[in-house]
């Protein structure tokens, strides 16, 4: 992965607060964003890119249209996790990737 640009963090800091998360949560899922600069959109779209391919696709992603998906594997395929969060976000699944950053990469902060 190329070393992100200053696009990815104002994408980050330009970010909407999802409400779908838990108010203790958002701060630190915030900060656990910032700090891993992008793994954790690549990693998260590794998971649900090999979870869809076992049959078994995560709720957000299964229900993405055609074209969202393109984009987000398109994305992935360049390692641009700026791109990954726009699509997330417009698609209305920032809270998504929040949970995912406490979840999976909160003990390794």
């Amino acid at each position: 992965m190329q070393p992100l640009s200053y696009y990815y963090y104002n994408v980050l800091e330009g970010l909407d607060k999802p409400c779908d998360v838990p108010t203790d949560r958002l701060q630190e899922g915030y900060d656990i964003l910032y700090r891993h600069g992008g793994r954790i959109e690549i990693d998260l779209m590794h998971k649900a890119k090999d979870s869809d391919a076992q049959g078994r696709p995560y709720r957000w992603y299964e229900a993405l249209d055609e074209e969202q998906r393109a984009k987000l594997h398109k994305a992935l395929d360049e390692d641009d996790p700026a791109k990954i969060l726009k699509v997330i976000q417009r698609n209305g699944y920032a809270g998504v990737l929040y949970q995912h950053a406490w979840e999976h990469f909160r003990e390794a902060s």
